[in-house]
């Protein structure tokens, strides 16, 4: 079995797609946990999403189960996009952005992930969204080991291929991220809410 290391670095590098489809990707692989410092983004995101909280400000599991169920959103652990907000220090991340672009080379996936569990996390979402076109690769050690895997996706398969090399450089521009917490130009916040509007109301219909 290929190890993967406890933070392996992911790396895809893909087709852009449309507005609509970034819509529908951003909200059916938007994790499931979701968690950041900006309360009152938080609470605005589930009274948009319909997700009741309890009195600790916790969201309520079954409203929140009700919202995947209706919106069809993918139970991702590994490859879930935290677009819409994200507590991480270079905020807001993912492998597909709200202007169509597919790609990423500046975080890590974990904890221990398995060749087994990321494919089947790649097939998921080449059978949600046919119309991706993408490799992927994940990269040991924090992206500083071996090339460890590489998917292909394409027309609604994911294939395992051999690598002809790395598809992307690592970026990791932590001095910027600092820099964006200390000096309070970094939001946790990724998207607009009227976008965030829009592409709920895209999908609802």
């Amino acid at each position: 079995m290929t190890d993967l290391t406890k933070w392996p670095r992911l790396l895809v590098v893909g087709d852009a797609v449309t507005r609509e489809q970034a819509n529908e990707i951003l909200i059916r692989t938007n994790t499931r946990h979701m968690h950041t410092n900006d309360r009152v983004w938080e609470t605005t995101v589930h009274d948009l999403f319909g997700i009741a909280r309890d009195k600790h400000g916790h969201p309520d599991w079954k409203s929140a189960q009700a919202f995947h169920d209706r919106y069809g959103v993918l139970d991702l652990t590994y490859l879930a996009n935290q677009r819409i907000a994200s507590s991480w220090l270079g905020g807001a991340y993912g492998w597909c952005d709200w202007d169509g672009t597919i790609g990423c080379s500046n975080y890590n996936i974990g904890k221990w992930p398995t060749v087994e569990d990321v494919t089947e996390e790649w097939q998921a979402i080449a059978a949600a969204f046919p119309y991706l076109t993408l490799h992927a690769q994940l990269v040991t050690d924090e992206g500083e080991g071996h090339i460890a895997a590489t998917w292909a996706v394409k027309d609604g398969k994911t294939a395992l291929v051999e690598p002809v090399g790395q598809i992307a450089s690592i970026s990791d521009d932590v001095a910027a991220m600092a820099a964006g917490l200390f000096l309070g130009t970094r939001t946790e916040r990724g998207v607009s809410l009227d976008r965030l509007r829009e592409a709920l109301a895209q999908l609802a219909t």
